[in-house]
C-alpha cells in the first residue's frame, strides 16, 4: 500500500476539483437536511429528488468539447474562389465576398 502510495505524483491530483467537490456536496446535504427540517422524510427525499433532477439536466461545468472536422481534400479558400456545393442533383455556386457576378 505504501508502495502506491509512494508513486502517485502529487501534481496529478487536482485539489482545486476536489475542493469544488467537496463544496457542491455540503451544499447538497446541506439543501436535505433542511428539507428534512422543514418537511420530515418526505421533505428530505423531495430534496434529494430535486437534487437528482437538476444534476441530470444541468451540463456538467468541466465539459471538455473538441470539435473534428474530417475532409478527404484541402479546404478551399472561400474568400478568393467562392463556394462550390454540389447536393443531389442540385449544384451551387456563390461569388466570394466582394464580387457580384460569375466569372464568364
Amino acid at each position: 500500500m505504501e508502495d502506491e502510495l509512494a508513486e502517485l505524483d502529487p501534481v496529478d491530483i487536482d485539489v482545486d476539483a476536489i475542493r469544488r467537490e467537496e463544496f457542491a456536496a455540503a451544499r447538497r446535504l446541506a439543501a436535505i437536511e433542511a428539507g428534512r427540517r422543514k418537511g420530515g422524510v418526505a421533505g428530505a427525499a423531495m430534496a434529494g429528488a430535486m437534487l437528482a433532477l437538476r444534476e441530470i439536466y444541468e451540463r456538467p461545468l468541466d465539459d471538455d468539447v473538441t470539435i473534428v472536422s474530417e475532409s478527404p481534400d484541402q479546404p478551399k479558400d472561400i474568400d478568393t474562389d467562392g463556394i462550390d456545393v454540389s447536393v443531389g442533383d442540385v449544384d451551387v455556386w456563390a461569388p466570394p465576398p466582394g464580387r457580384r457576378h460569375p466569372e464568364p
